[in-house]
């Protein structure tokens, strides 16, 4: 009767974890989609920064 009730109880665990993982796992992959960044990795020139800067201004002047 013990070997019963063992295996019984394994095969509960396991399939409750395996169940859990899979769930999990799947809502880790869904949060892993890919972002789209506004930020380079190339450098900047000095004009770019200053025509981007002179953009940034007029915007927040028109909110205002």
């Amino acid at each position: 009767m013990f070997y019963i009730w063992h295996t019984l109880l394994i095969t509960v665990f396991i399939i409750v974890a395996y169940s859990l993982g899979y769930r999990l796992g799947k809502e880790k992959t869904r949060s892993k989609k890919p972002t789209l960044t506004l930020v380079s990795n190339k450098e900047t020139s000095h004009e770019e920064w200053l025509t981007g800067y002179h953009k940034w201004k007029k915007q927040f002047k028109k909110q205002k």
